[in-house]
């Protein structure tokens, strides 16, 4: 392999390990009571710049790589539409435009990283083993975190500080104790158990493959820690799609492949009984998640949704033609109360908001569609629906030619299609954008090499035949 093809497959791959890691430098920080305000502060992220290092490497070796692939044009259009609708929006977005222009590079940057994926691989399995690395690391720090019960000072790496004393961190009660809900070095417990949630989506054709029995054992430990980290998130939204997705796959085996799916259940049954054990001794913590008690910590996150439906039809309702601009919508549920004590703070080294209201009170709404409509309008809504419809034809057209990945490619955007319905950290967060447009690059990549990734997905140890 010539040097420029190694270094661009171990940048590729410190570049996907890197998606849930939030370490980065922030160059114009803001604070409320003190307390820093991610969503408008400036930032540079470890991501970001490896992304930008991926593709000059790309740029260098371009000469050697011949045509460029656009891929699948009823996904690629949409996303080229969606990226320069967010520049557009530029010029009405109120109340800073510099919160806007980095949202809009960012998603820009990340498209860049489509085509490079759409471009430079070919085996799919090139992205889940960094994929799968990146579950172990992130489900090994969220094991350390819950069962100490405190953030593991890992701040270099991007990893909050996470007290389970401090209000606004997300916890559940146990016998009247606050027990802390696993992050690893994301910004949320949730963001954690949907990043599991969409890695073991796209990573379970490996778990029954038809390759060497100490390969397929290895997966199925993988998976089998990715699930532990996932339980341990206590993320409901990320179980709901990791139950409905993985009934409907072992449903679809067992009819179409039956001897194929007891022979991966024989070579996984040790990974899937330690989880349940997990399972059956964290039951104080996991029971509580589903309680419809009002006195429960979990009804506050049910009422905080509520205060957020009507702030986004108040917000909205100003903005219905163009939005409020792409990365304004925070800024607008926050701005009110605010602006009139604001002041820079030598001290903080940065600008600071107070007011008497908690920094927890002012979230965006927690809908990835109702989001994109206040921010770009219906433009912007539609383009991101078309999105996902395009993304959702094109796994069904994958699966229907016997492809299996199309079948993850399926789950995968299912999953941040229907956790989008609670959440916002898709569209709101840089790790949560980078699995949505990971997604949509497997799917491409899927699309323009459908013979090298139909039925083995490049190598023999991922078919089902």
């Amino acid at each position: 392999m010539k040097f420029w093809q190694k270094a661009n497959q171990w940048w590729l791959w410190a570049t996907l390990f890197a998606i849930p890691l939030s370490a980065r430098k922030v160059l114009i920080p803001v604070f409320y009571q003190n307390a820093f305000v991610d969503y408008a502060s400036t930032s540079l992220f470890l991501s970001d710049l490896l992304i930008i290092g991926l593709l000059l490497l790309w740029l260098i070796d371009f000469k050697r790589i011949g045509r460029f692939n656009w891929g699948p044009k009823w996904l690629t259009l949409p996303l080229l539409l969606l990226a320069g609708w967010m520049w557009v929006s530029l010029l009405w977005a109120q109340p800073n435009l510099l919160i806007g222009a980095q949202s809009a590079l960012r998603f820009l940057l990340y498209v860049g990283l489509y085509f490079y994926l759409l471009n430079r691989v070919k085996n799919i399995v090139t992205i889940v083993y960094p994929l799968a690395a990146g579950v172990i690391g992130q489900s090994l720090l969220a094991m350390g975190q819950y069962f100490n019960n405190h953030s593991l000072g890992l701040t270099w790496l991007g990893e909050s500080v996470l007290e389970p004393a401090k209000s606004g961190i997300p916890v559940v009660l146990i016998d009247g104790a606050r027990q802390l809900r696993a992050h690893g070095t994301l910004p949320h417990a949730n963001v954690l158990g949907g990043y599991l949630t969409v890695s073991l989506a796209i990573m379970w054709p490996l778990l029954f493959g038809t390759g060497k029995k100490i390969s397929q054992v290895a997966w199925w430990l993988i998976a089998g820690v990715g699930l532990i980290g996932l339980i341990l998130s206590l993320s409901r939204s990320a179980w709901v799609m990791l139950i409905v997705g993985g009934v409907a796959v072992c449903a679809w085996l067992v009819w179409k492949h039956c001897a194929r799916f007891w022979s991966g259940l024989k070579s996984g049954w040790p990974v899937i009984l330690a989880v349940i054990v997990i399972i059956l001794t964290q039951w104080q913590a996991i029971v509580p998640r589903w309680s419809s008690d009002p006195d429960l910590v979990e009804q506050i996150s049910v009422n905080s949704r509520i205060v957020q439906w009507e702030e986004f039809k108040k917000i909205y309702g100003l903005h219905t033609i163009t939005g409020v601009g792409v990365g304004q919508y925070f800024l607008n549920v926050w701005q009110p109360e605010a602006t009139a004590n604001w002041q820079y703070r030598s001290d903080l080294g940065g600008w600071s908001y107070s007011s008497a209201k908690s920094l927890n009170y002012y979230q965006p709404v927690h809908d990835v569609y109702l989001l994109a409509l206040a921010e770009l309008g219906p433009i912007g809504l539609g383009l991101l629906l078309w999105i996902i419809g395009a993304a959702v034809y094109l796994t069904i057209r994958l699966w229907w030619r016997a492809s299996v990945w199309g079948l993850a490619g399926l789950w995968g955007v299912a999953t941040i299609a229907g956790i989008g319905l609670t959440d916002h950290y898709w569209w709101t967060l840089p790790g949560g954008r980078l699995m949505f447009m990971l997604v949509l690059s497997l799917i491409a990549v899927l699309w323009v090499n459908p013979s090298y990734n139909g039925k083995h997905g490049g190598t023999k140890s991922a078919s089902i035949s």
